[in-house]
């Protein structure tokens, strides 16, 4: 037993397109959400890789200072 509106459409119809338009909603929210988090992530990454430049400029420093230590020893014996 399903109560008819004007033109066949039924209650359980417009139930149907109430849901789907609430889980649509629903799913319109939730990736939103995941677009900010990877937003957030994709920041984070930037900065680590701005560290990470930083780190290999302090290596590279680093490594040439060794290397002229080396040759310092080197020439003493």
């Amino acid at each position: 037993m399903s109560m008819k509106i004007s033109n066949g459409v039924s209650l359980g119809n417009i139930w149907s397109i109430v849901i789907t338009l609430m889980a649509l909603a629903v799913l319109w929210g939730t990736n939103q959400s995941k677009l900010a988090y990877v937003e957030e992530e994709l920041e984070e990454l930037s900065i680590g890789k701005a560290d990470k430049n930083v780190v290999e400029v302090q290596l590279e420093a680093i490594s040439s200072d060794i290397a002229e230590i080396k040759e310092m020893v080197k020439e003493l014996k």
